[in-house]
């Protein structure tokens, strides 16, 4: 492990953070304690008594009986462990151990976005009310997916409150670290779900809106590529470890496909397919008989889905930083915080046009309501101009006389 003014090494920080899941993991007596903590009392115990048997861990700090030699096989053999834990200790106390903090934007991203979303869908429903005759299945498929956002939301939100103030996983106890492989599993597995019914209400409304072939079947296309990405990653979620609550049984290699991977595939053909989403109705506006102002509005109506692929992409981005897994990079909050942008943007987006046609049928009668109480109030200017001038005018042949 390096020793030197300048900080720990990558290598060194991704060694203490190994060593802190499988210390903080498997110590149930201090499960509740700050793992650094847990380390420090190894580090005591080790001074104390030279070395340790896997009967002392049992003793001491509850490691099961079953697992103790496997902690110590894991961790390097008991000679490593005795030389490595107080070296960390020491590394704390020179301050060469950082403490990196979390993000606090979670729950302020819920709040806003969820806020605009449900103005972006209440104004969606109103319009199809007003303007297409009635709520209709793409309508009823994007409320079910708003509904499924704020769900997935407020896991986001326990999830961040489960993590505490800080990232890395020596500063956490067992029992947040726990909490946090708990949620972020639950948010992994449900996020697909959700994607899916938001992209597949816009898909409906496509289908729905033009009699096209190839773009009635560009529509299958995505929608296929859609559901079969979704099956991909809630099925990689749940079946990628064995047992299913891997966070349990860390030393046991649990997990024999590497999810992050996987996670990051996923997330690029959802990506993928949010191009394939932005792109399709370019053609069709193009071909209806417009001006070419409205034709260009109604792009850019469209076009509001090129801003849920840029926050897709730094999605992309969060879950790589993720897999670096380092002292900087151990927490799935930012994860968390794109995943909210992403979904409720694209809430927002499928919502658009439902907005533009609502803003286009009041327009024309807001128009002339303006211009009405324009005229009005300019009428009345006028009016009373000219009382002021008769009135003027019967001051001065009153003077005269």
């Amino acid at each position: 492990m390096a020793d030197s003014d300048e900080g720990l090494g990558k290598g060194d920080i991704e060694l203490i953070l190994l060593y802190s899941l499988a210390i903080g993991s498997e110590s149930p007596f201090y499960s509740n304690l700050r793992i650094l903590d847990v380390i420090s009392k190894y580090s005591d115990f080790i001074t104390a008594n030279g070395n340790f048997t896997p009967a002392d861990l049992t003793q001491n700090f509850g490691t099961s009986p079953s697992i103790s030699s496997l902690l110590i096989e894991y961790l390097g053999g008991a000679d490593y462990i005795s030389y490595l834990v107080p070296q960390i200790i020491g590394a704390e106390n020179d301050g060469l151990l950082p403490h990196p903090r979390t993000t606090t934007i979670v729950v302020p991203l819920f709040v806003t976005f969820t806020a605009i979303s449900t103005v972006a869908v209440a104004l969606r429903l109103w319009s199809r009310h007003r303007v297409a005759g009635g709520i209709k299945t793409d309508d009823w498929v994007t409320v079910l997916g708003y509904f499924l956002t704020i769900m997935w939301g407020a896991v986001a939100i326990h999830h961040s409150n489960a993590n505490g103030e800080y990232q890395a996983f020596w500063d956490l106890s067992w029992t947040s670290l726990r909490e946090t492989y708990r949620t972020y599993f639950a948010l992994t597995a449900l996020y697909p779900w959700v994607m899916m019914v938001i992209k597949i209400s816009l898909l409906i409304f496509y289908y729905a809106v033009t009699n096209i072939n190839y773009m009635r079947w560009a529509v299958w296309a995505i929608g296929f590529i859609t559901v079969g990405n979704t099956l991909a990653g809630f099925f990689i979620t749940v079946l990628a470890c064995r047992p299913i609550n891997y966070w349990d049984h860390l030393l046991e290699n649990p997990c024999k496909i590497n999810r992050g991977t996987a996670n990051v595939c996923i997330a690029a053909i959802y990506m993928f397919t949010d191009i394939a989403i932005w792109v399709l109705p370019m053609p069709l506006v193009w071909r209806l008989k417009l001006p070419v102002r409205e034709r260009i509005l109604a792009v850019i109506t469209f076009g509001v889905g090129a801003v849920a692929c840029i926050a897709s992409g730094f999605r992309i981005k969060a879950l790589l930083d993720f897999e670096s897994y380092d002292a900087q990079s151990s927490s799935s909050l930012l994860i968390s915080a794109w995943t909210i942008t992403e979904l409720n943007l694209a809430l927002i987006c499928a919502s658009a046009p439902a907005i533009r046609a609502l803003f286009k049928f009041f327009a024309p009668k807001i128009r002339t309501t303006v211009t009405g109480t324009i005229s009005t109030m300019q009428s009345a200017i006028g009016d009373k101009e000219k009382l002021s001038e008769e009135k003027a005018g019967e001051k001065v042949d009153s003077a005269s006389s």
